[in-house]
Order: structure tokens, then C-alpha cells, then sequence
């Protein structure tokens, strides 16, 4: 049987050519100056540095009136201002062996700064936010922001697929860019040189359910004397009754009666709160039903399962990835059903619900 034809053209992949010109704008009638090794960074003399500094937000300002590149920032400028590379043999080899990031910041800067958006390494802005986290690589103005008056969109911090994630550290690093009034930005790549961005984001996710402090008197013992009286399954408790059964968010109606997970029974027999990861759900009135389908620990409803579709899959952290490429599977499966993954996270005794979802 003939495979049937495609009727789609496969996007062009940049191979970001070193020579070549990625900018539509004709080269200038006499060459520019190539970048030359300062401080640690590739100095460009005036006037070519107000240009780029003034209308591109490149480089730092040094006391002539040049400007101090970072890699990134030379090669981008080698693509997008016709700013030949520093003239030595190789330079683009010694600069990718002596730091294994260069390669990372140099395919993201390309990206991020794509379509019109300025993006400043957090190198040159240290007396102008001098309390950036260090897992901060830069900082995103928008195109319609001046970046010199502006505060700022966003900060941007850099992974590969195969970085091993610190969530603590990781939540760590979002609260303090949100104090900054800027939105977290991650820019993970992969080994294909492809760039996907996701934006972070703590949400509080509640729903409508009935809870057990909803109930009166009656109802509270109508639940103690169908939980004394249910038969232990596997996983599980069986209780055999359904049409006054108070709490329609807990436990399954099957058999004429209602099967309760294990978690749902010992939150329910619980005479004091508990501090987990569900009891903590329960109480902010959500629907919860096993995740297992969508690859993480639950599902979680605003309002009857009936009703509408989950809008959260929520994982605890200590079930969560360990790699950037296992947290992009949850997120990209989530967003495949209309959901938003969410990653529980214990701080301090109070639990926050990290949100990663895909911007690009």
C-alpha cells in the first residue's frame, strides 16, 4: 500500500552559518571593526557602540564611549549587524571549550531576541538591579518597551534537556523574579538546537466541592458510621451505601456504594488537619481522580466531574521529573489535553503550586 502523500511543508531549521549574514539589511560600504578581547568581554570602539547600544541594547558602556560584548552578544551581532568575528583562528572553538554554556546563551539570545524583543545579559545590569538571582541570565524588554526607562518584562534563565532540576532552588529562583516585578522565563534547548520557552507561575487552584466542615451534625455522623462500617479493598475502602452519601467529591459510586482511595479515607478519618500534598487540595474544595492516565499523581476539578474537564494535573515534587526533558513530557502531555501541570511543593509548611506552561 502507497503511504499516502503529506500535504505540509516541514519549517526551515537555522543552521546559523559563521560568515554569513542572517539580517535582510545590506552589509555597510566599509567593514566594521572586529571585536577585541577586554576585561574578560569583546570590546567594540564608537561609533558603532552607540548604535548597537543605543538602538539594539547590546554591550555595556565603557568610559570612551565603546561597549563590552559577551559572546553571545559578539555572535548576534555577527548575524543580525554584520560585526565580523574577532580575528583569530578558531576563536568561536576556544570560546565554546573554556565555557560549556556559551553554546546554550548563543542559541537563545538568537531566539529571544527574534522578532523585535531586546534581551540584555544580567552581566550588564548589575548596578541596575544589583540583586538579580544568579540562576538569572538575562532580563527580556518587549519591543514596545524602552529599555532604558522601562523596569523590564521578564528574566530569563538557561537550560539543556538533560539538566538535573533543584526544585527547591527552582522555586526559590521564581519567587525572587516575581518580587523583581518581572515574569520567570526559561529557555530550554535541546540537542537539536531547538529553543522552547516556558513561562512560570505559582497559581492557588480551587474548586466548589462540599467538605467535611460544610456538613451539620447529621451528615458528620452519617459519615462516621459509613467509614466504621466500610470493607477494606485493595487500595481502598468499600462502603455500601450511595444515595446519602454526603461528600459527592470523595470516592467513586460503583456496586451500589462508594469506593474510597486510601488517601481519600485517611483524610476523611483524620480528626485533625494534616499537612499533605491532598489534604491541602481537599481543603481548597477540588475534585481530585487519579492521574495515572496523564502520566502524574492527580487530576484536579473545580466543579463536578460531570460538569467540565479537569482543568490541573497536579504532581508532588517528590514524584516530579529530574530532568529538564522529563518536565517538558509533563507539560507538553498536559497541554495536549487542555490541562495545566502543576507542581506541588512544600515550603515551610505551606504548599505553592508551581505552573509551567509552554509560551512558544
Amino acid at each position: 500500500m502507497a503511504r499516502k502523500e503529506r500535504t505540509y511543508t516541514p519549517r526551515v531549521r537555522s543552521v546559523r552559518p559563521l560568515g554569513s549574514s542572517l539580517s535582510a539589511n545590506a552589509p555597510p560600504s566599509s567593514p566594521h571593526p572586529c571585536p577585541v578581547a577586554m576585561d574578560g568581554l569583546w570590546y567594540i570602539p564608537s561609533p558603532l557602540s552607540q548604535r548597537l547600544h543605543q538602538k539594539s541594547a547590546l554591550g555595556q558602556l565603557t568610559a570612551d564611549g565603546g561597549i563590552l560584548l559577551t559572546i553571545e552578544e559578539v555572535m548576534f551581532s555577527h548575524w543580525y549587524r554584520h560585526v565580523p568575528l574577532p580575528g583569530q583562528s578558531g576563536w568561536l572553538d576556544d570560546q565554546l571549550s573554556s565555557d560549556g554554556s556559551v553554546l546554550s546563551h548563543v542559541i537563545v539570545m538568537d531566539v529571544m531576541r527574534n522578532g523585535g524583543e531586546l534581551v540584555v545579559p544580567a552581566c550588564h545590569l548589575e548596578e541596575r538591579f544589583p540583586s538579580l538571582p544568579n540562576a538569572t541570565w538575562a532580563v527580556r524588554w518587549q519591543r514596545h518597551e524602552s529599555w532604558k526607562k522601562h523596569k523590564g518584562f521578564s528574566q530569563i534563565r538557561v537550560q539543556r534537556t538533560h539538566d538535573s532540576i533543584d526544585w527547591n532552588e527552582l522555586q526559590q529562583w521564581v519567587v525572587a523574579v516575581l518580587e523583581h516585578g518581572h515574569l520567570p522565563e526559561l529557555c530550554v534547548m535541546d540537542d537539536e538546537m531547538d529553543v522552547t520557552v516556558y513561562k512560570l507561575s505559582h497559581e492557588h487552584p480551587t474548586g466548589d466541592q462540599i467538605i467535611v466542615q460544610d456538613l451539620d451534625a447529621s451528615a458528620r455522623t452519617l459519615l462516621g458510621q459509613s467509614l466504621a462500617h466500610s470493607v477494606a479493598t485493595n487500595g481502598g475502602y468499600f462502603i455500601g451505601i450511595e444515595d446519602n452519601w454526603p461528600l459527592p467529591a470523595f470516592g467513586i459510586p460503583h456496586l451500589s456504594g462508594r469506593f474510597l482511595r486510601q488517601e481519600e479515607f485517611s483524610f476523611l478519618s483524620e480528626d485533625v488537619d494534616s499537612n499533605t500534598l491532598y489534604s491541602q487540595l481537599a481543603r481548597q474544595r477540588l475534585l481530585l481522580r487519579p492521574g495515572f492516565k496523564y502520566g502524574c499523581k492527580w487530576r484536579a476539578y473545580e466543579t463536578d466531574i460531570d460538569t467540565e474537564h479537569a482543568p490541573w494535573l497536579v504532581q508532588p515534587v517528590e514524584l516530579a521529573a529530574d530532568t529538564w526533558e522529563g518536565v517538558c513530557l509533563s507539560v507538553r502531555l498536559a497541554e495536549g489535553v487542555n490541562k495545566r501541570w502543576l507542581c506541588g511543593i512544600d515550603e515551610k509548611n505551606s504548599w505553592k503550586f508551581l505552573n509551567i506552561q509552554r509560551s512558544q
